[in-house]
């Protein structure tokens, strides 16, 4: 992942009350910045890239099941921002971070032997297989009832 995940979910429980945050989380909702000059950084040594619009855990497994894998996902290892660390890091709130969307941070796979600590961090891995699974602290930790949005047909 390159970029933060949670900011824009906290900004929207902001912008609708439910909350006090800091601005900076509330701007992060209204106003995203798209990583275009790190997508393009990524786009020749990555394999397959999206951006986390509806959260990363829905937008990880949509990108495995294009790609025919299994995509297992380590909590512990999503990016927050200082200012989301401040509302916790407990499992409950890295899962709310995991599955709120409008971050658009960039989410991109890559070979394990690839380096790309200059723009990203792993958060997980892509194996053979189907759907997609959760870790924290090394424990299998169950599926939200939601893993993001769905967008209605």
């Amino acid at each position: 992942v390159c970029g933060t995940i949670g900011d824009a979910g906290l900004g929207l429980r902001i912008a609708k009350g439910e909350i006090e945050g800091p601005r900076r989380l509330l701007k992060a909702y209204r106003l995203p910045k798209p990583l275009l000059a790190q997508g393009r950084s990524l786009a020749p040594r990555v394999s397959a890239m999206a951006d986390v619009s509806d959260g990363l855990l829905i937008d990880a497994s949509r990108m495995a099941a294009a790609s025919g894998l299994h995509v297992r996902v380590m909590l512990d290892a999503i990016p927050l921002s200082a200012e989301a660390q401040g509302f916790g890091t407990d499992c409950a709130a890295l899962l709310a971070a995991a599955t709120a969307g409008d971050d658009y941070a960039l989410l991109c796979a890559a070979a394990p032997d690839w380096d790309l600590s200059d723009i990203a961090v792993p958060v997980g891995e892509f194996s053979e297989g189907a759907g997609v699974s959760l870790l924290r602290e090394g424990h299998s930790v169950p599926l939200p009832q939601s893993l993001g949005w769905m967008h209605r047909n």
